[in-house]
């Protein structure tokens, strides 16, 4: 009898021990499924930031064109041999080259303003692209202002975050595969709910936050001369 009871007395002993180890899994699984679906939430988040951000960016881009305009001809007073005159039109010279906006050359006809009174002769389209201009410094503010107005308030200062834009590059060179268009890399730290309690069991696990960095690029499209869009820019968060 006495042998009965100091084997179950071992048995109580042995699994109390086990019992807290399986607490202490349970509680970890738990707290790594919160975290991480919050982890993967607020990724899609800084995501959406990143992509605002890569859009106005792209957006900022100023389109030129080329032109080549004859100007056409002037009105004048002609006479004939027996004195009789009236208007009539004479050339105002060669063709030539302007270089502006196509806003205002094309979308506003601002070109007809160097025609002449009688009415601009054959107009022809040289040349189209598109400028990120004063050194990107408009695509920067646009891409930093619609960033904060969509990043993740979960990775906000109140909340125990940070997130922000670590790099905005502008592809204004046309030789290259990425011209025209802007990518925007983003990163951001999130505070976790439970994961920070293996911080106390495990001082260098580091788990109080978890990183996470995005990417996005947006597009500058602009009609060719052929009059289809512009190749779409190779990708540049790779």
């Amino acid at each position: 009898m006495i042998e009965w009871r100091s084997l179950l007395k071992s048995q109580e002993g042995s699994i109390l021990p086990m019992f807290a180890v399986v607490i202490v899994i349970l509680i970890s699984i738990m707290a790594v499924a919160i975290d991480f679906s919050r982890y993967v939430l607020v990724s899609e988040k800084l995501q959406t930031a990143a992509d605002s951000a890569a859009v106005a960016a792209a957006r900022s881009a100023k389109r030129y064109v080329k032109m080549e305009i004859d100007p056409g001809e002037y009105t004048d007073i002609c006479c004939d041999s027996e004195g009789k005159c009236s208007p009539c039109c004479k050339d105002c010279g060669d063709p030539f080259e302007v270089t502006g906006l196509e806003s205002d050359l094309i979308e506003k006809q601002g070109y007809k303003r160097y025609c002449c009174s009688c009415g601009c002769g054959p107009v022809k389209l040289l040349d189209r692209w598109v400028v990120y201009e004063n050194n990107g410094a408009e695509a920067r503010a646009a891409a930093e202002t619609f960033f904060n107005l969509n990043k993740p308030k979960e990775m906000g200062a109140a909340a125990g975050g940070e997130s922000e834009i670590s790099s905005i590059t502008l592809y204004n060179d046309r030789n290259s595969p990425l011209y025209p268009s802007a990518v925007v890399k983003t990163e951001g730290k999130l505070k976790t709910l439970m994961l920070n309690f293996m911080d106390k069991m495990y001082p260098d696990s580091n788990m109080s936050e978890l990183g996470a960095s995005r990417c996005a690029q947006g597009g500058t499209f602009y009609y060719d001369l052929n009059g289809k869009y512009h190749r779409a820019a190779q990708e540049g968060c790779n």
